[in-house]
C-alpha cells in the first residue's frame, strides 16, 4: 500500500510503502513523473500495489515495478479523504521503520476499506471505532466495563477517573463528573463491535463526550494531538446537519 510520496528532482519520486510482512519501506521510483513511465497513475495515495524492489543493501532501495491491485476511488470524497488521512497519521505513530506489525496493518487496511464503503453519515462512528481499536492495539484503552480503581462493573453509571479512565461513583475524584449515559453506551458498543459492524450501529448523532474522550486517551498515549481529528468530526457533524435538513434517510 502506498503510504506517502514525495517529489524527487524533476522526474522521480520517493515513495513510502506500508507492507504487512516488512512494515514501512522507503524506495526511489526513478522516472515515475515521465509521461512514458509504466508507473504513471499508479503511485497514488493509499493505492494497493504489488511491487518489486531492488535488493536491500542498507541504502535507499529502487522501486523496479508497481502493479496496481486496487485504486481507492471512494476516498476521493472530501470527508472520507479527511478521515483516511487521520487514520494514516495515527498509523505513522504506530509503525516503526523496517519493523512489521501485521495486526496494525490489518487494522489500517480494513479501516480504509470501511471508510471508503460505509454510508457517509457513518464515517464519524467508523472513525471513532477505529480509534478505539488503535488504542486497544497500543494497550492504552481504559477499561470501559469496570472501574479502574476497584474493578467494579460500571452498571450504576460511569464517572471520569483521576487517571483519565472511568470510575464508579465511590472512586470518582471530586468534583464527580458523571459520563452521560448515551456517551457511555456509544463507547461501549463501539469497543465491542466487530469492524464490519461499525457502519451498522445506530449511533447518529454521536455524543460530544463520546467523541472527546478517545481524543484525550490518544493524546495521552501518543503524547501529541492529531492535527486532523477535529476537522474529521466537525465535517461529519456538518454533513449530518445537511443530510437531516434535506430530509435524507438517516438511521
Amino acid at each position: 500500500m502506498l503510504w506517502h510520496r514525495f517529489d524527487f528532482r524533476e522526474s522521480s519520486r520517493i515513495v513510502v510503502l506500508l507492507t504487512r510482512e516488512h512494515g514501512r519501506i522507503q524506495a526511489l521510483a526513478k522516472g515515475s513523473h515521465r509521461a512514458d513511465s509504466p508507473m504513471l497513475g499508479r503511485l497514488d495515495f493509499l493505492n494497493d500495489l504489488n511491487v518489486r524492489l531492488s535488493a536491500d543493501r542498507g541504502g535507499l532501495r529502487l522501486l523496479l515495478r508497481a502493479d496496481l491491485l486496487r485504486e481507492r476511488r471512494g476516498l476521493r470524497q472530501a470527508l472520507r479523504y479527511l478521515a483516511a488521512s487521520h487514520l494514516v497519521e495515527l498509523g505513522n505513530y504506530g509503525f516503526p521503520d523496517g519493523l512489521p506489525d501485521p495486526e496494525l496493518f490489518d487494522l489500517i487496511h480494513g479501516g480504509l476499506t470501511l471508510l471508503e464503503r460505509c454510508p457517509l453519515f457513518a464515517v464519524a462512528q467508523v472513525m471513532l471505532g477505529l480509534e478505539l481499536r488503535f488504542l486497544i492495539h497500543l494497550g492504552c484503552l481504559p477499561d470501559i466495563e469496570h472501574c479502574t480503581d476497584c474493578g467494579t462493573p460500571l452498571t450504576g453509571g460511569a464517572f471520569l477517573g483521576s487517571d483519565g479512565g472511568l470510575a464508579c461513583r465511590s472512586h470518582a475524584p471530586s468534583p464527580k463528573k458523571a459520563l452521560p449515559e448515551r456517551a457511555f453506551d456509544q463507547l461501549r458498543r463501539l469497543s465491542l463491535a466487530k469492524g464490519r459492524e461499525l457502519p451498522e450501529l445506530d449511533l447518529v448523532p454521536l455524543s460530544p463526550t463520546a467523541v472527546a474522550l478517545p481524543m484525550q486517551w490518544l493524546s495521552r498515549a501518543l503524547e501529541r494531538r492529531g492535527r486532523l481529528r477535529r476537522y474529521v468530526f466537525d465535517s461529519a457533524l456538518a454533513q449530518h446537519h445537511v443530510d437531516s435538513t434535506a430530509g435524507r434517510p438517516l438511521p
